[in-house]
């Protein structure tokens, strides 16, 4: 389909997809366009692709295509999903964006990281590329952009339980700001240990240390109050080193701060972090 400078495709498979991205280098691939306010010169559809659209549920992960839409991906259950990706979910537009807006393109949106992208961060999400010669497997915490002729093709989720689990949006609620970012954290107790943590922050400011995560394993609950400023303090520097050469918000740093010391300060080993 053609209009005035655009050229519009609609691939049937993935054959199609790997045909016009190796003719098209400037393609520009479109999924439910819930987030696109302009158009490249020759475009292409991949909604109703099979393939791009399945969901797999196993014991220890869950494997999703791109093209799931978000209301398919709350259609499974909150019990059925890691926590922090439900409640994700649910901070999202509203039923009708859900139901248009995939995961890939939450995913591979241009600018800034959207809602999805703190808990995969804190996930540890895995993220499948395709050509049509090679398959790749990117790390979501080393993901940053779609290779070259490669498209995204599939999502694995780990599965675990955790004691603590928390997501919490920042910025105006039901769309996405400057000033808008996602919050993660979780935590697994054994016997008032910290077992496994993980920390995730995400919006123009990107934020997960492993650093900062391994100086906590092992520490007993309740954590002390000069424990928890030191942990504080050491986020901050980290938050620092991970985003120079980008402009970001005093408030986002602000929030992410408070937002990790009122989380530390929760944390007994004997509920859930409520804020």
């Amino acid at each position: 389909m053609e209009n005035s400078s655009h050229t519009f495709f609609i691939a049937k498979n993935l054959s199609d997809i790997f045909s016009n991205i190796r003719n098209n280098s400037s393609l520009q691939i479109l999924g439910g366009c819930t987030r696109v306010s302009s158009y490249a010169e020759r475009c292409m559809s991949i909604r109703g692709i099979e393939e791009l659209q399945k969901i797999d549920k196993r014991e220890r992960y869950i494997f999703l295509g791109p093209g799931v839409t978000l209301s398919e991906i709350m259609d499974i259950g909150r019990n059925h999903l890691p926590e922090v990706l439900y409640d994700a979910l649910a901070t999202i537009g509203t039923p009708q964006v859900r139901n248009l807006a995939t995961l890939g393109g939450n995913i591979c949106a241009p600018g800034q990281r959207l809602t999805l992208w703190a808990p995969l961060l804190a996930l540890d999400a895995r993220l499948e590329f395709k050509s049509q010669n090679a398959t790749k497997y990117v790390d979501f915490n080393k993901f940053n952009g779609v290779p070259e002729k490669f498209i995204l093709t599939k999502i694995r989720i780990p599965i675990k339980e955790w004691n603590v689990s928390l997501f919490k949006r920042v910025g105006p609620s039901a769309k996405i700001s400057p000033q808008s970012a996602s919050f993660v954290f979780l935590v697994d107790i054994q016997k008032d240990q910290i077992v496994d943590i993980r920390i995730a922050f995400a919006g123009i400011p990107v934020f997960r240390s492993h650093e900062l995560e391994n100086d906590m394993l092992s520490a007993h609950l309740p954590l002390s109050s000069k424990r928890i400023t030191e942990l504080v303090e050491k986020a901050a520097n980290i938050f620092t080193k991970l985003n120079a050469g980008v402009s970001v918000e005093l408030l986002l740093r602000t929030q992410f701060l408070n937002l990790l010391r009122y989380s530390l300060e929760s944390l007994t080993g004997n509920g859930p972090v409520t804020l």
